[in-house]
């Protein structure tokens, strides 16, 4: 998985986004739940996702609330004249969920669904106390989680209603080509064009649907 944007724009970002999520819970009045629906569809927050530098860096977090609270069709409130020298779990919640985003490029939509902004803040105690790292890990093992009783080749199958001696009749994918797949013991990636195709006509999905790999976090090594 590749990190969605520069590194240099990181802290800024990370930064960024902490000021916008305390301004719009704590100034603004919004409640985690709706912040959360308000984000996961805001233009601004699928700008953030690129890293475009007038959103990760070139406005405050203040700014950047105020903007998107207007575009959500609300009235803002007034700017604070400065931040308290100890940070808000509010604050912590758009640090850390800046830095999942940046790590494993997913978008902030997809990761609401598996973290949303209760959830995050709920998790200040103890997670505010590992590394941002450990939060973003949890998160992704989540996602997985999640995302494995609905993608892969096995998970298709099941929602197809067949067996795999039937998928293997009705599609002509050798029943044990099919086995070694839904063991991860074959790459469904390196199969032929013909196999990955015919497997997708017969359960009526996408290609991609049949290929997702669980997402893993990029580390320096």
């Amino acid at each position: 998985m590749t990190c969605a944007y520069s590194e240099v724009y990181l802290e800024d970002a990370m930064r960024t986004l902490g000021e916008a999520v305390d301004f719009a819970l704590c100034d603004q009045g919004l409640n985690p739940t709706e912040l959360t629906a308000i984000l996961s569809n805001a233009l601004e927050m699928k700008q953030f996702e690129r890293g475009i530098p007038r959103v990760v860096c070139g406005m405050s977090g203040d700014e950047l609330a105020r903007e998107i609270i207007v575009h959500a069709g609300l009235k803002p409130v007034e700017f604070r004249e400065a931040y308290p020298f100890d940070r808000s779990p509010q604050y912590w919640a758009g640090w850390v969920l800046a830095y999942a985003q940046w790590t494993c490029g997913l978008g902030f939509s997809d990761l609401f669904e598996v973290a949303p902004l209760d959830w995050i803040i709920g998790s200040y105690h103890p997670l505010h106390e590992a590394s941002e790292d450990t939060f973003a890990q949890v998160v992704i093992d989540k996602w997985n989680k999640a995302q494995a009783g609905k993608k892969g080749l096995k998970a298709a199958r099941k929602a197809a209603g067949l067996t795999q001696k039937q998928l293997a009749a009705q599609s002509g994918v050798k029943l044990r080509a099919i086995q070694l797949y839904e063991q991860n013991q074959l790459d469904l990636r390196r199969a032929s064009v013909s196999s990955a195709l015919a497997l997708a006509k017969t359960l009526h999905c996408s290609i991609e649907d049949l290929v997702w790999q669980p997402v893993a976090l990029e580390y320096d090594s």
